[in-house]
């Protein structure tokens, strides 16, 4: 594959892009996986001379500022990292005629829809993190550069910190926890995500004239935080004496809203790949074990 024909995994260290990056390197693809090292984000005008360096014809950018109320305080990086940089990733694709895949999030939505969220509800951030994410989704159509935009929700792994591991250390060393039970989404493992992205990628590549496009990336079904913890809980047999108290997202002290409802609708999705999505527990139920594990040695 000649050197235009790479593919540029960003942010290769993340939870979602350390999935992506071991199913890429399984592939026969040319491709490049970048680390904060080789490309910041928060040197804007770095980023334009790394892809030219590079000169990437596939970029997929998996790094982000997730910390939802750090956002709060720290909006100048928290827009620089989730906006203005997909921006300039952005523009530089559409001058270098490359295609850019991008993930999004719920947090754009306000949460107050009753049905699952498709791709054409109304956006409506209640926090900055939100409005960062939204922001970047808006200058990536703006740029006219041949994207794919993917929007995911309640993302978690075996790696790092994330909603799993939380509640496990909590029920670990803690006699009652209290876990939020109005607020709806579909857990959803890296794993899914990474092998939903390599199918549009693989598409992409085969066919260079679909147009561009922005996709809910969710599995099927949905739970509250609540009964997932509960879930969490029936696999930790030797800490039974935990409690875990169901409360209302108001009663949180948080430095960010929440949106109530992240449920996605993904039945743009799986026709446009002609695939049958899983539920989300049938993963969760595989992944748990190894989650369990890595928490606990």
């Amino acid at each position: 594959m000649e050197k235009k024909k790479l593919i540029l995994l960003i942010g290769s260290n993340g939870n979602l892009g350390y999935a992506i990056k071991n199913k890429l390197k399984k592939k026969t693809y040319h491709k490049k996986f970048a680390f904060k090292k080789d490309i910041d984000l928060e040197k804007l005008s770095s980023i334009p001379k790394y892809l030219k360096k590079i000169n990437p014809k596939y970029i997929i950018n998996a790094a982000a500022y997730t910390n939802v109320d750090k956002a709060e305080k720290n909006m100048k990086l928290c827009y620089k990292i989730n906006a203005l940089a997909p921006k300039k990733i952005a523009d530089w694709a559409y001058k270098n005629e490359s295609v850019l895949i991008h993930f999004s999030t719920d947090y754009i939505f306000n949460g107050k829809n009753k049905k699952p969220l498709t791709e054409k509800n109304k956006t409506q951030p209640t926090n900055f993190y939100g409005k960062s994410k939204l922001d970047g989704e808006k200058f990536i159509i703006n740029s006219k550069c041949k994207y794919f935009i993917l929007r995911i929700a309640w993302l978690y792994s075996e790696r790092k910190r994330n909603f799993p591991q939380k509640v496990i250390k909590k029920i670990m060393n803690k006699s009652k926890i209290f876990i939020v039970n109005d607020q709806l989404g579909a857990p959803t493992h890296v794993d899914f995500v990474s092998d939903i992205t390599l199918k549009i990628l693989e598409k992409i590549i085969i066919n260079p004239n679909i147009n561009s496009n922005i996709f809910h990336i969710s599995p099927k079904g949905y739970i509250s935080y609540y009964n997932w913890a509960k879930k969490i809980h029936q696999k930790l047999t030797k800490y039974k004496k935990c409690k875990i108290i169901p409360i209302s997202l108001e009663q949180i002290q948080s430095g960010a809203k929440r949106p109530k409802n992240s449920v996605f609708n993904s039945s743009k999705i799986e026709k446009f790949l002609d695939y049958k999505i899983p539920n989300w527990e049938k993963t969760f139920q595989k992944k748990i074990g190894k989650i369990i594990k890595n928490c606990i040695t």
